[in-house]
Parts: C-alpha cells; sequence; structure tokens
C-alpha cells in the first residue's frame, strides 16, 4: 500500500497488473463565527495498469479558514491522473452568510461519494462535514470569537 499526502508521480512496479485508487478532496475552510466548510469527495476504482507505466497524482490543498463572517477557502481537488478525482469541499459561507460549505463529490470510479456538508452558525456545534475517513475538528461556538481561524491547523 502507497499513502500520498502530497502530489507525485505513481510508477508502476514490476508484475502488478491491477491496483485500488482511493481518492479523497480537501476539506472547505471554516469562518470565525461558528460556520464550517464541507468536507472534499471520494472515490475508488480498480484500474488495470499493465499499459501504464506512470501516473501523476495531484493532492489539493485545505481550505483556508476566515475570520468572523467572511467566506472560508474553498479544498482543493486531488486526483490520480485523468482515472479518479475527488472535489474539494467548498467554505463556509460561499453560498450564504452564515451557512455551511457544499462537500465535494467523487468523480471516475465505481464508488463516487459526495459526502457530508459543514455546520451552519444556528447548529451551534459547527462541525465540519464527514468525510467517508470521518469529520473533522469543531468550527466553533458562534459567540466563540475566531475559535475556527485560531484552530486552523487541527
Amino acid at each position: 500500500m502507497q499513502v500520498w499526502t502530497g502530489s507525485g508521480t505513481w510508477s508502476r512496479p514490476s508484475g502488478v497488473r491491477y491496483i485500488k485508487v482511493c481518492v479523497c478532496g480537501s476539506g472547505g475552510g471554516g469562518s470565525g463565527h461558528g460556520e464550517s466548510g464541507g468536507a472534499g469527495g471520494y472515490a475508488e476504482e480498480v484500474i488495470n495498469v499493465t499499459s501504464i507505466s506512470s501516473v501523476g497524482i495531484t493532492i489539493g490543498g485545505r481550505g483556508g479558514p476566515s475570520y468572523y463572517s467572511g467566506a472560508g477557502g474553498n479544498g482543493g481537488s486531488s486526483s490520480f491522473g485523468p482515472y479518479v478525482s475527488a472535489g474539494g469541499g467548498y467554505g463556509a459561507n460561499r453560498n450564504n452568510q452564515h451557512s455551511g460549505g457544499v462537500s465535494g463529490s467523487g468523480s471516475g470510479g465505481s464508488l463516487n461519494i459526495h459526502t457530508g456538508g459543514g455546520g451552519n452558525h444556528h447548529q451551534r456545534t459547527g462541525y465540519g462535514g464527514s468525510s467517508f475517513w470521518g469529520g473533522n475538528t469543531a468550527g466553533g461556538h458562534p459567540q466563540g470569537g475566531q475559535f475556527t481561524y485560531n484552530h486552523r491547523n487541527h
């Protein structure tokens, strides 16, 4: 098994005919008023690689946080060449003020998942959208000031 946390190039080992690829997009950023970003999408596929020698891998970066009622940054898309990809989650407040971000979705796989959206201002828990792999850090209580921004690296 190989795990990629940054972009690079996959090279087919000798004798390998099939691989299972799992791709997850990055989550969107939260806002300092308790809204949280959507989770990145997810896709997986078994690929016949007998005629493939290498594939470029792209790993999207996380969406940046925002102060108070600003919009959080969108998460980046991740992909295994042109075969399988997953879109990043949208940042909080991108669609509406005091709203959680919409999630990303997978494409190109035999399993493509549109994952969980982020929590809104009125939810009062502020948890980010749950991906195929689980949830993320809390977005903070609405009266918590800049909680999300201050804890952006969690």
